[in-house]
């Protein structure tokens, strides 16, 4: 098979699947690892593809604007890559740590998976995390209250108040988007004041995002990656995103699935 033939299929069968790994491309068509990393790079090079961690998957629009009413709960199914990063995430939390966790449906994944043997605080602003929690009992969960969205939850002034006279240990966030260049960005310009009061205020900040919203930019900037302690993303990030991370210093763990 000629070269051109490898990389026409390549491309092909990532449409029909989503993803592909060198080493399937090393097995599928008899190359090297080195062969099948070159054929990668030039077939994302004209924008056929994302290279990620091991492989490469599929290219995705840019993100959505979310529905007014959207709500992590009514999702009508769970996304692998969102609950590896939720469930790898859980392990940085210790005992008698305060936590704020986001509003979106990894920070949701996150809630319905905490801990059961530790003590500790979660703050949220959304009521749907909120009634996930409330039968935890090893769990004390703090309520962020202002004006409720029609998404459930809440970041106005009165939100804002709220979390400025709590001291937070470590606050799990994720926002629409995120590259290196813009950092974290949202759609909606109301949640930027909150999601930099939560940042001030908390010891390590910890941005919690699946690669599929990595490398993009949204529309209002929230902050620079390098306002992140660390991020957690999973195994599916762009190699890329992954070079340019560690040639600015920024701690990425990245989750297996």
């Amino acid at each position: 098979m000629f070269m051109e033939e490898r990389q026409k299929d390549i491309v092909k069968r990532i449409n029909e699947t989503g993803r592909i790994m060198v080493s399937e491309i090393q097995e599928s068509y008899q190359v090297s690892a080195d062969c099948a990393r070159r054929d990668l790079r030039l077939l994302e090079s004209k924008g056929l593809l994302q290279r990620t961690h091991g492989g490469a998957i599929a290219i995705e629009p840019k993100g959505i604007y979310p529905e007014k009413t959207y709500n992590p709960k009514d999702l009508p199914e769970v996304d692998e890559d969102y609950m590896t990063v939720a469930k790898r995430a859980i392990q940085y939390i210790k005992e008698h740590d305060v936590i704020y966790i986001t509003t979106s449906s990894v920070g949701y994944y996150m809630a319905l998976n905490l801990p059961e043997k530790l003590e500790f605080t979660v703050l949220t602003n959304s009521v749907t995390i909120a009634d996930a929690l409330r039968k935890k009992e090893n769990i004390a969960v703090i309520l962020l209250g202002g004006e409720m969205s029609h998404r459930g939850h809440c970041h106005d002034f009165y939100t804002i108040q709220m979390v400025k006279n709590i001291q937070i240990d470590k606050s799990f966030l994720s926002h629409s988007a995120l590259s290196v260049d813009f950092g974290a960005s949202i759609h909606n310009s109301a949640g930027v004041a909150f999601a930099r009061a939560v940042m001030k205020n908390s010891k390590m900040n910890i941005g919690i995002y699946p690669s599929k919203k990595i490398g993009r930019n949204s529309i209002h900037s929230v902050c620079t990656i390098e306002d992140y302690e660390l991020i957690i993303t999973d195994e599916h990030v762009s190699e890329d995103f992954l070079s340019q991370a560690e040639e600015i210093g920024i701690k990425v763990d990245v989750a297996e699935l």
